[in-house]
């Protein structure tokens, strides 16, 4: 699947700062963000290296995010059914009665890490989430700078 990502700037290096560390946001359509220009890049990647969020549990080796579950557990105050429900997108921290409105939008894209952070747990390259532009994959690109392929 041919994928695209879109950056105010050129990436040169791939690093685990940030708020999304290592993944970056890909879509199936090119897309822009900033009211500034845009360097837009695409990336092929194989259907087999992507999971659906809403699949992460029901993987033969899921056991191996019970870790990550209680992680978000911990973090946002709640049980770890509701971390599961979050990571998985069966539930949103909308849904939360201990997240304030003001702080819901930064959780969410907390969410959005531990759920890449689970994909990649089970092996995969992506993740398939939704966003407020429907489907939207996060894609761990520490040290596969090359595969980003700049467009005109």
């Amino acid at each position: 699947m041919q994928l695209f990502h879109t950056s105010p700037t050129k990436i040169e290096k791939i690093t685990t700062d940030g708020r999304f560390g290592e993944f970056l946001f890909f879509s199936n359509s090119v897309y822009t963000m900033t009211a500034s220009a845009a360097v837009v890049y695409s990336l092929d990647l194989a259907d087999a290296d992507v999971i659906e969020a809403g699949q992460l549990f029901y993987h033969n080796d899921a056991a191996k995010l019970d870790g990550l579950v209680t992680e978000l557990a911990a973090r946002l105050d709640i049980n770890t059914d509701d971390a599961e429900a979050l990571i998985e997108e069966s539930k949103s921290v909308y849904d939360l009665d201990n997240i304030a409105a003001e702080d819901a939008a930064d959780a969410s894209w907390d969410v959005q890490l531990f759920t890449a952070r689970a994909a990649k747990l089970l092996g995969y390259r992506a993740v398939q989430v939704q966003d407020e532009q429907g489907a939207a994959y996060l894609v761990d690109m520490l040290g596969h700078e090359t595969e980003l392929t700049p467009q005109a």
